[in-house]
């Protein structure tokens, strides 16, 4: 029998499970909504449903060696188990993720920030496999955030290492969920792009709404992807001046826009970055 993991995605969107092999084979992709107000046992219902879809698809050929959960947190202490700082997904401040899966399926649990794990896999399948340093940048519901060193994780000393949506980039900017003013993710995120969309008066409730309407001519929302990739510009120039990192990976659903905020993101990096650090890259892992 071949072995397999579970391996989660829970974004403040929509919740994905993947059961994955060994060496990386995706076998089945399960997704459902993010309830807004998601509650603990809420999350793990919708584990045990996403799970049960994959174990499906997977049958008797593969045994379920253990769960990997990747959220929008700092990664939780190994010996607690325990989400805090979620601006997008407060309800589950405080929850012990760890315990709770374990209860539910009685597999060995691994936690990790969303972000990183997204950096991990870049640097071991993706777009930064052959590169020793690399930081990639999700782009969703908020900004996320993983820093990977000498093919090594970066998570820092208590795991809050690569918040990168918390980089300030407008000091009296728009509040953000963590408490401060204009982060990168207030700026940057797909909910960044619909907020600024509606500011400027177009009636847009998805991102891709906005992007559409930019690349067919729109003068606001065509305003808007260009206040996005100059802020994100900013930052991401900060972060090549700071790290100095063979590539940057930008990934996450709101990456599809990257036709309508490139220009504008390079022509800030080449601006405040000094010459010589390594390229921009868009993910290509499906999103």
């Amino acid at each position: 029998m071949n072995d397999a993991v579970l391996a989660v995605d829970l974004g403040g969107t929509n919740m994905r499970m993947a059961a994955v092999t060994r060496d990386g084979a995706i076998l089945h992709t399960a997704r459902t909504p993010t309830p807004s107000d998601v509650s603990p046992a809420q999350l793990i219902d919708l584990s045990g449903k996403l799970a049960d879809e994959c174990r499906s698809f997977t049958g008797d050929d593969y045994e379920i060696r253990g769960i990997a959960f990747a959220s929008p947190a700092p990664a939780a202490k190994e010996g607690d188990g325990v989400l805090t700082k979620l601006p997008n997904l407060p309800s589950l401040n405080g929850m012990n993720l760890k315990t709770a899966l374990f209860d539910r399926f009685a597999l060995p649990v691994t936690l990790e920030n969303d972000a990183t794990a997204a950096a991990i896999g870049e640097d071991w399948l993706g777009a930064a496999r052959t590169c020793l340093d690399s930081i990639q940048i999700t782009l969703g519901t908020g900004v996320g955030g993983g820093i990977i060193i000498n093919n090594e994780p970066f998570r820092g000393i208590d795991g809050t290492a690569g918040e990168i949506g918390h980089i300030c980039v407008e000091p009296d900017g728009h509040p953000c969920g963590c408490g401060s003013n204009g982060c990168i993710e207030q700026y940057a995120s797909a909910t960044a792009v619909v907020r600024m969309a509606r500011e400027a008066g177009l009636e847009m409730t998805r991102s891709v709404e906005v992007y559409d309407a930019a690349m067919n001519g729109n003068e606001q929302a065509r305003a808007v992807y260009h206040k996005m990739g100059r802020y994100l510009g900013i930052a991401i120039a900060g972060l090549l001046n700071l790290l100095n990192p063979e590539m940057i990976v930008l990934g996450g659903g709101a990456a599809a826009g990257w036709d309508a905020f490139i220009d504008p993101l390079t022509a800030e990096i080449k601006y405040r970055a000094f010459a010589g650090p390594g390229p921009v890259s868009r993910s290509s892992a499906p999103n």
